[in-house]
């Protein structure tokens, strides 16, 4: 059993974890950051990233229901509020989802397509598995699994926005306000789940699932890229460049 550690001790334990487990960028966001996915499988990774953005709600509901602390209920719901649309108060931006779909539009997917598309076998699976994850977990951790999203939500859609901008700017710029949405509000969701991690993980055993938590967060993350990877883009790549993106070559 791993000892008590400090709150300060227990981010960074967990930021090494995260690191540990996937040191190298999954091979589809090292192509979208270089510039080198195509127009089609922008698309199918457009397509079936909208499987979990219009189903946020399953997860998000069951961390505000679990938290028994009036406090942090009312900045999940707040959290909630703007996924659904912070434009029902008066706010700049409409839904998350909305958003999602103004991007799939702008990269040539028409409406009806990002609406109604059925996404990957394993897509569908990789939200199961999150919200059996969240619903399993002990509340602080169900809100601390958001490390792995929300933690790192600023910098990596900061990143993805101006890979879009530089490689690919045939996209309009109007189309682009999911990224610059999360660049803002996700600094303020990645504190308060770490936040609560601090704040309330620090028992051994919250400290051990917390940990677990993340790892399957992360993997969870992973299979998802994997199988847009699989079914969209590495059926095209030379063996050279799967042995660059990968460190292997089967």
């Amino acid at each position: 059993m791993a000892d008590l550690l400090d709150p300060e001790e227990l981010i960074a334990d967990l930021q090494l974890t995260l690191q540990r487990r996937h040191p190298r960028p999954h091979p589809v966001r090292q192509l979208l950051l270089s510039g080198r996915l195509t127009k089609e499988q922008l698309q199918g990774w457009a397509r079936n990233q909208f499987h979990e953005f219009r189903n946020i709600h399953r997860f998000f509901g069951i961390r505000y229901q679990k938290c028994p602390v009036p406090e942090l209920r009312r900045m999940l719901l707040e959290n909630m509020v703007e996924e659904e649309g912070e434009d029902l108060f008066g706010g700049k931006y409409p839904s998350h989802r909305d958003l999602w779909v103004q991007f799939a539009e702008g990269i040539g997917i028409a409406r009806d397509d990002i609406l109604y598309y059925e996404p990957l076998p394993g897509i569908r699976a990789a939200l199961e598995m999150y919200v059996s994850l969240v619903q399993q977990s002990h509340w602080p951790v169900a809100i601390g699994t958001g490390l792995v999203f929300e933690g790192g939500g600023p910098k990596r859609m900061k990143e993805e926005r101006e890979a879009l901008e530089k490689f690919y700017p045939w996209i309009p710029p109007t189309c682009l306000d999911f990224f610059r949405a999360h660049e803002y509000h996700d600094e303020g969701h990645g504190n308060m789940v770490i936040d609560v991690i601090k704040q309330h993980c620090m028992e051994e055993k919250l400290q051990v699932e917390m940990r677990e938590a993340v790892r399957q967060r992360a993997d969870i993350m992973w299979l998802q890229n994997d199988c847009i990877y699989n079914a969209f883009v590495r059926p095209s790549l030379s063996n050279e460049t799967i042995r660059e993106l990968e460190g292997r070559l089967e």
